[in-house]
């Protein structure tokens, strides 16, 4: 039973900020989600489905992979999923593949809910009337409860692996000693009075050769003969 007078809060959400300065993106979806709750949960359905969505275009951003415009949501959660090492998997090990596969058809399902319910009860985006009739506060928190659980998991994992192999944040401008490099060794490129930058032509054309040339440079920067690793959390459909 839902406790009126108890302020309903995404905890896990409040934990990334606390933790990770980048997380302040998803920020005004949580705030929103806090405070409508109650009251019409109608638009706290709405914000759950862009909570989710802000969390997968962050991780796909942070690790390279373009996003096309509008895209559909079980396309970015199987995306945001894949780019993710949910757990270090023995290839031998077939209950674990199993489970894995468990996760990602959850978290499908989860945002084939959210976006059902947001279409059926939601607000704004269909021009329903924010008076009319939607689903009790108890579904809306049931929502907005899992979702705030499946957002916390995806960030902090997408940043511990950040974290432990720093190649695998490929948003443009983060490896600004290697785009200097490029950009030293090869000229700009000018298109009609537009100078273009070889580190940018190159990320913006073909991530995994701009990620492996990253790769290389680490490796002659640190002068140590262990090479960095190509991290399995790099999709091979990410490049641009």
């Amino acid at each position: 039973m839902v406790n009126p007078d108890q302020p309903f809060e995404l905890h896990s959400c409040r934990q990334l900020f606390e933790l990770y300065p980048s997380s302040t993106s998803l920020r005004p979806a949580v705030e929103v989600i806090e405070k409508t709750i109650r009251d019409e949960p109608g638009i706290a359905f709405a914000h759950c489905r862009g909570l989710l969505e802000t969390v997968c275009v962050t991780i796909l951003a942070d690790r390279g992979t373009e996003v096309p415009p509008n895209p559909k949501p079980n396309w970015l959660m199987s995306q945001a999923v894949q780019s993710l090492e949910l757990t270090a998997l023995n290839p031998d090990d077939k209950e674990a593949e199993r489970g894995v596969a468990g996760v990602l058809r959850g978290m499908n399902s989860l945002v084939d809910g959210v976006v059902a319910l947001r279409n059926s009860q939601g607000v704004g985006p269909h021009g329903r009337d924010a008076l009319e009739s939607v689903l009790s506060v108890e579904y809306a928190i049931l929502t907005a409860t899992a979702v705030d659980a499946a957002v916390g998991l995806m960030f902090r994992l997408h940043q511990e692996q950040l974290g432990r192999d720093p190649v695998n944040h490929l948003r443009f401008g983060t490896h600004s000693n290697f785009d200097e490099h490029l950009d030293e060794k090869y000229p700009d490129i000018e298109i009609e009075e537009v100078l273009i930058s070889a580190s940018r032509a190159l990320y913006q054309q073909d991530r995994l050769a701009y990620r492996k040339s990253l790769v290389e440079f680490r490796n002659l920067s640190s002068g140590e003969d262990e090479e960095i690793r190509e991290g399995e959390s790099m999709s091979e459909e990410s490049d641009g």
